[in-house]
């Protein structure tokens, strides 16, 4: 039973789903606020249903970068594109009850997420391939743009968009471009036999591991910066545990390169889980 319900979290795409509501979480405590129930839910439902909308149109090719994975999803394949719906629909319902502002800001992760999921043959004009994916980096950039869009729907929900949530996008956008770069160096073979140009494909593992390093010591800098300029309360300092995090994950699957599944879908996504309580832990102890 047990067992069960930790492969639906983290194979069904849940996981990914609580790291979104708990940047929400994150968000909404950096500005004083609590996080209602219907903020956190329309983070699940958004992150689920952009999940759904990328399995349902990729589980194909996911065959044979994670086929654990895919083999769990093709019973539900058929009911991807509903789930999809439901969630983006649910939400937008509840957006609209919050207001007119927030609603349309929440288009751009449907737009963003449809226009990743699906593509374009009018990209290849744009930017020579017809899916986001396919380019150097652009997939890695689209992903971390997304997530990093957090901290400003909360101002927006909370009608008080400032500086705080503005400076906290860089580092989202630092924290999961890291770790799309990781989840490129578990899919390395597929995306080779995909034609997928990744960092890790085109320049290698090791070098692949030094740039996400030096990406996590920039996210720490740049969060000690805010602390220091008293952008961010002191509180925040336990944020810096999170560049530390990722550091030693990556270690430990560079040492035993078997153990990458389990890196990235449970400890590297995981990381996302653990930002609301970490900070709430910080602003109650510290």
């Amino acid at each position: 039973m047990i067992r069960s319900i930790a492969k639906e979290l983290v194979q069904g795409g849940h996981l990914l789903a609580l790291g979104t509501l708990s940047i929400t979480a994150f968000s909404s405590i950096l500005i004083g606020e609590s996080p209602t129930i219907d903020l956190l839910l329309m983070a699940y439902l958004f992150s689920y249903g952009a999940y759904s909308m990328n399995r349902s149109s990729e589980i194909g090719q996911d065959m044979v970068s994670n086929p654990s994975r895919t083999t769990y999803l093709q019973r539900r394949k058929k009911y991807l594109p509903a789930i999809t719906v439901a969630c983006f629909s649910f939400g937008y319902v509840l957006a609209a009850l919050r207001s007119v502002p927030f609603f349309l800001a929440l288009l751009v992760p449907l737009i963003l997420s449809a226009l990743y999921s699906i593509g374009s043959k009018k990209f290849v004009r744009l930017i020579g391939v017809k899916r986001f994916k396919e380019k150097l980096l652009l997939k890695n950039i689209v992903i971390s743009l997304g997530w990093s869009l957090v901290p400003i729907l909360v101002g927006l929900y909370f009608r008080q968009l400032g500086t705080v949530l503005l400076l906290l996008v860089p580092f989202i956008f630092l924290r999961l471009f890291v770790n799309t770069v990781f989840f490129d160096a578990r899919d390395i073979v597929g995306d080779n036999l995909n034609g997928v140009r990744t960092l890790p494909t085109v320049y290698g593992l090791h070098k692949s591991y030094t740039i996400m390093s030096i990406l996590d010591f920039s996210s720490a800098i740049y969060i000690s910066l805010l602390i220091v300029l008293s952008v961010l309360p002191v509180y925040s300092v336990i944020i810096l545990g999170l560049p530390l995090y990722s550091m030693i994950y990556r270690w430990l699957a560079l040492r035993d390169y078997a153990l990458i599944d389990i890196m990235c879908d449970v400890v590297g996504d995981g990381e996302y889980v653990l930002w609301g309580a970490l900070l709430f832990l910080g602003r109650t102890f510290i």
